[in-house]
């Protein structure tokens, strides 16, 4: 949990980035529009890029703890395209400037944790091992991380409903064969 020292920083930082790229923005021009000095920035984070780790991950908690109960993943997975799409200047600003894998990996925790906690609550999965649970968890996480950044890499032009909808639809149509499909090779593996 953010205290709100570390509030102001982080919202400094995300007002900046809807105005310029990452490489454009330094620890005074963040402390400057919040007011603090630089050593209080230094107090809390490394960097800049320290600074925007921390806001993601502060982010990811948020959206796993808020929809950690729910039994259908279409509302977390909402969430997180709407916050991408109402942040596309700042996406786009710190897309071009941060390994892109970084990126990926703020957004493959959310997705991973949110689809195996959705197949944990699936009735007709409740006679499948573990195992099967994770890989299948694994293979949504993929289908459905792979959509989003090509969504975002061709401008965002679905709404973040649009496409938790579609996704939807196809992540219930294909569990129970997914996991009999799992279930089957992990037989043919251990024989």
């Amino acid at each position: 949990m953010l205290n709100i020292t570390e509030r102001a920083l982080l919202e400094a930082l995300c007002e900046l980035l809807e105005e310029k790229p990452l490489d454009k923005i330094n620890v005074k021009d963040i402390t400057d529009r919040c007011g603090l000095t630089r050593n209080t920035f230094y107090y809390h984070f490394h960097d800049v890029y320290d600074a925007l780790d921390r806001y993601f991950t502060n982010e990811i908690e948020r959206m796993l703890t808020k929809y950690e109960n729910e039994e259908e993943w279409t509302e977390g997975f909402r969430e997180g395209l709407k916050f991408v799409y109402d942040h596309k200047v700042m996406i786009e600003h710190i897309y071009h400037f941060v390994e892109w894998q970084e990126i990926r990996n703020y957004l493959d925790a959310i997705v991973y944790k949110h689809a195996l906690t959705v197949i944990g609550k699936e009735p007709t999965c409740k006679n499948y091992s573990h195992k099967v649970k994770e890989i299948a968890a694994d293979f949504y996480k993929n289908a459905l991380l792979g959509a989003t950044i090509r969504w975002i890499q061709e401008g965002m032009r679905e709404s973040p409903e649009q496409l938790a909808t579609l996704y939807n639809d196809v992540f219930y149509g294909t569990i129970e064969p997914t996991f009999e499909s799992i279930n089957k090779s992990l037989k043919k593996f251990s024989e």
